[in-house]
């Protein structure tokens, strides 16, 4: 059984390292202005380009990491389902310390499908912000 904490967030390894990356990201994002305007850009004008090998190549490495992305949505989702279902059963079973382990499986899996769902916005930001 797992003792309950009052500040439950310090022992969630997990929330830990996303808060991490989340502070990391901001700190690189908010200092990516001022590091691009102070460093000439040594590769100006080049771009990467796929239509090297053609249209097939290009639109079939968008659709395998189309494919790799709605894999991971659909595993968040499931994440989701059955920790609220874990929350349910141990509610209405009254099992306190099920429901406070339910509700951080729960709450992880959240904050795992919103990093996800959010995967490509973020990734646009930063590379608007660095691409300057």
């Amino acid at each position: 059984m797992k003792p309950v904490t009052p500040l439950r967030w310090m022992c969630a390894p997990t929330r830990r390292a996303a808060c991490a990356a989340l502070t990391a990201g901001m700190w690189l994002l908010l200092d990516a202005a001022s590091a691009s305007a102070a460093i000439p850009n040594p590769l100006g004008g080049v771009a990467p380009d796929f239509g090297l090998f053609g249209d097939a190549m290009n639109s079939t490495w968008k659709r395998i990491v189309a494919f790799i992305w709605a894999l991971i949505l659909v595993g968040c989702v499931v994440r989701v389902i059955v920790g609220a279902f874990k929350v349910r059963r141990a509610k209405s079973r009254g099992y306190t310390n099920d429901l406070a382990e339910g509700s951080e499986e729960l709450q992880d899996a959240l904050i795992a499908l919103g990093l996800v769902a959010l995967a490509s916005p973020l990734i646009g930001t930063v590379l608007f912000v660095v691409g300057g």
